[in-house]
């Protein structure tokens, strides 16, 4: 079957499941490797690392105000029998939180940039949660 000369020569097996007798290491692999690679990505990770009380205060407030003016908006559509439209609310509320939110964030900039953030936030927390029908996002059964 085997002639003995064919003994030392490895077979396919001990080819494809031999451990390597050097292991080659990657240069690349010994420098600390950032997660955040552009100077806009590691700038705003940096501004998130140094918020203050008074700006995650803004935020709460402005997560806060949406929070409460949406529920006033969506309590009587939502808690009628027969639900009529909510194409009016989910406009509203969406220009509400990324019109005046968006506004705060880009052009007056200052604390009110961190209430803007907070009703955009607010928004997109509020129809993750619901599904969709505390700010209309769903088609009314």
């Amino acid at each position: 079957m085997a002639d003995p000369q064919e003994r030392d020569v490895p077979s396919l097996e001990d080819e494809i499941f031999a451990v390597a007798q050097s292991v080659q290491e990657d240069p690349a692999a010994e420098r600390p490797r950032l997660r955040l690679r552009s100077e806009r990505a590691l700038d705003i990770a940096e501004r998130t690392r140094s918020l203050s009380g008074r700006e995650v205060g803004a935020i709460a407030a402005g997560f806060g105000l949406f929070v409460f003016v949406d529920f006033v908006m969506m309590y009587a559509p939502l808690m009628t029998s027969r639900r009529p439209s909510l194409l009016p609310q989910f406009v509203t509320l969406l220009v509400l939180a990324f019109g005046l939110g968006g506004l705060l964030v880009w052009k007056v900039g200052g604390r009110w940039r961190s209430f803007g953030a907070g009703m955009m936030l607010a928004w997109v927390f509020l129809t993750l949660v619901s599904v969709g029908f505390l700010t209309g996002v769903t088609v009314t059964l």
